[in-house]
């Protein structure tokens, strides 16, 4: 058995994604056909995969037009930049046929090296050493190290403001409820739901509710197929339960909060950052405090010393409005308790 085909025990949910298990799944994937090639021929070419949200592997190799390595290599990276632009992607790689010293290592040694990308601007370099004998590949186990990335574009989220919050390296693509004007046992008998283990202080299950002060508590969906369901079901509240609900995609730079009073949408304030980095829709009657947020944010960005649009200012304006209204950001940490 090769190093590479080791498992690594059960896939985790997509929101539970962290960089070290995406570099290894996308190694995994991209050392059997290397493996194959060398045996074969002695050789191979770089080639590239990209990871989408759910965590499924795509292949991304443009035809090959050259022998030139570098000029390849150059190609696999251009691919890879221009599917990650198009597509979300949480994760790539590129591997190619390196020759390496390892640490430790007496000398030179041929190596596959998975060149890893993140979303959130973290790479690493991971060798797998191999020997060839009679056709028959060997690989020993990998040597990781830290390493930059030119396949992602910059991140344009404020970075400072999550830098206390709990770690999500893929990027929230969440839905939040904020509930208040109803307890939250009797909230949960009438939306069918129960709890289903232990507390923790990060929203780990795919639903999970956190009781909050002054009366408000939140419902989390980190899978956005459980949204609409919840939503038809909190409108049937009493008139006193107000709801506010928020959608956040780090992913596509997009926001957008909601009110509802007795199941009535009363206003809705929506950031969609691939519009422009100003892009800011409203409807109804948003609550008074939001020209103010919106001061405060364009201060911000001013001051900040970034260029006009490099950071997404805007995306934190529905976020900021929830926590005005709430005491209560994405980003926190809360005691939350997995539901079913």
């Amino acid at each position: 058995m090769v190093a590479y085909q080791d498992g690594n025990g059960a896939e985790p949910p997509c929101w539970l994604a962290t960089p070290a298990h995406d570099f290894t799944k996308l190694a995994h994937a991209l050392l059997p056909q290397a493996e194959r090639l060398l045996a074969t021929q002695g050789v191979f070419a770089p080639q590239g995969a990209a990871m989408d949200l759910r965590g499924g592997i795509i292949p991304v190799t443009p035809p090959v037009t050259s022998a030139d390595p570098a000029a390849l290599m150059a190609q696999v990276h251009a691919a890879l930049r221009a599917d990650v632009r198009a597509r979300p992607r949480r994760a790539a790689a590129v591997i190619a046929n390196c020759t390496v010293i390892l640490p430790g290592a007496a000398g030179p040694t041929q190596a596959a090296v998975v060149s890893c990308a993140y979303r959130d601007g973290t790479g690493a370099q991971v060798a797998y050493p191999y020997t060839l004998v009679h056709g028959r590949v060997t690989f020993g186990p990998p040597a990781w190290e830290e390493g930059g990335q030119d396949i992602f574009p910059p991140i344009r989220l404020r970075p400072h403001v999550r830098a206390d919050g709990p770690p999500r390296p893929a990027g929230h693509a969440v839905g939040l409820f904020m509930v208040r004007g109803v307890a939250p046992d009797a909230l949960l008998r009438h939306l069918g739901l129960t709890t289903d283990g232990a507390g923790t202080d990060t929203p780990a299950a795919r639903l999970c509710m956190a009781a909050l002060p002054d009366g408000w508590c939140v419902l989390w969906c980190n899978d956005m197929a459980d949204a609409p369901g919840l939503r038809l079901k909190l409108a049937t509240q009493g008139a006193g339960v107000e709801v506010i609900f928020i959608t956040i995609d780090e992913h596509a730079c997009r926001t957008r909060a909601t009110g509802y009073h007795g199941g009535v949408e009363v206003w809705s304030v929506a950031h969609d950052g691939s519009a422009s980095a100003h892009d800011l829709v409203t409807t109804g009657q948003p609550p008074a405090c939001l020209p103010g947020l919106v001061a405060d944010m364009e201060r911000e960005e001013v001051e900040s010393g970034y260029p006009p649009g490099a950071v997404d200012f805007y995306f934190d304006i529905p976020v900021a409005l929830v926590h005005a209204l709430t005491g209560f950001s994405y980003w926190q940490r809360a005691a939350f308790t997995p539901l079913a």
